[in-house]
């Protein structure tokens, strides 16, 4: 009976070694002053993107691994909609030789933002994007479910590539699916990214949908460390719409359509546990209309407490051209991961 029992003991941990699972994550958020483009304010608490998650694999032998994660945004100032399980990222798939094939949401190959300069709220964002950007619609990669494949890497080189469905129940392009393309390389001191992003569009309702063109994004990042401390970056997108965006009423764009082309300047001190950080982004043709420009300033602040908590000070302007104002944000708060 003994012998039966360390039996199962032996087998469970057995088991247990050749499989992991890790709950990480980050909660954060602080005191927020915004002021609106139309004059008003608002004061209160913030969250700065707190989520957990949970990250998972094991090791099927000769190389091969499952892979999984689920991704679950929550919010310290107000329960949303959103604050569910496999609300952000989440997957599941294999790696090996081969690389890795993926399947789940949240997983665009298209990579923006690709080093946010450090920031934790305000300037936590990329270049000007098309539609999931500026016009506030999620694309097909971030929406629904999708396929993606990450190469292995070649050195300091790795690429991936992956295909969203629309699922709007049409034919050919009809159907509001999406596909992207990334391709990294990463230095000692420096790191480059290319990354491509068509997402089709459709207009009407179920049993009716009709083509509405297409949105494309192409962007180019890179960042370099010319000593330790020091980082500096740039990102440009070059976002396009087809002619026919302009007849989904939800959009909301100019019948004569421009390329919308945005340049983000970031740079990042931290010498210690102390940093300073700086964005510069300025966007011709904003919202694809050639008569608005947008130009934002972001300055933040940090500094680390521990190893996972910092104190965290941000402030954001942004300037539309055609608003009779800016609009501004200063948070100040606190960031803990684990």
């Amino acid at each position: 009976m003994k012998l039966k029992y360390v039996l199962l003991v032996l087998l469970g941990a057995s088991a247990a070694a050749s499989a992991d699972v890790k709950i990480i994550g980050k909660i954060e958020g602080g005191l927020q002053v915004k002021r609106n483009v139309d004059g008003t304010r608002v004061n209160g608490v913030k969250d700065f993107g707190s989520e957990i998650d949970f990250v998972g694999s094991e090791d099927l032998g000769d190389g091969l691994k499952a892979i999984w994660q689920m991704n679950n945004n929550v919010h310290i100032d107000n329960a949303q909609a959103g604050d569910v399980f496999a609300s952000g990222d989440t997957f599941v798939g294999l790696s090996g030789g081969f690389g890795a094939v993926k399947l789940g949401r949240g997983i665009n190959a298209y990579g923006d933002n690709y080093w946010g300069g450090g920031f934790y709220d305000v300037g936590d964002h990329g270049a000007d994007r098309g539609v999931g950007g500026v016009l506030g619609m999620g694309d097909a990669g971030g929406q629904k479910g999708a396929v993606k494949y990450e190469s292995p890497k070649f050195g300091a080189f790795n690429a991936s590539a992956s295909w969203a469905a629309g699922e709007k129940g049409g034919d050919g392009h009809k159907a509001g699916n999406a596909w992207a393309l990334g391709a990294y390389y990463e230095g000692v001191s420096y790191g480059l990214h290319a990354g491509y992003t068509r997402q089709d569009l459709v207009t009407g309702s179920a049993g009716a949908y009709s083509d509405a063109g297409s949105a494309r994004d192409w962007v180019l990042a890179g960042k370099w460390s010319p000593f330790d401390g020091l980082t500096v970056g740039a990102e440009y997108n070059h976002a396009t719409l087809s002619s026919g965006a302009a007849t989904i009423g939800a959009l909301a764009v100019p019948d004569e359509l421009k390329p919308q082309k945005s340049l983000a300047l970031r740079a990042e001190y931290r010498p210690g546990r102390f940093a300073v950080r700086a964005t510069v982004l300025r966007t011709e043709n904003y919202k694809y209309d050639d008569e608005q420009r947008r130009n934002e300033v972001v300055l933040g602040s940090s500094y680390e407490l521990s190893k996972r908590t910092a104190l965290v000070a941000e402030y954001l302007r942004s300037k539309v051209n055609t608003d009779p104002r800016a609009g501004s944000e200063l948070v100040l708060g606190l960031h803990t991961h684990f």
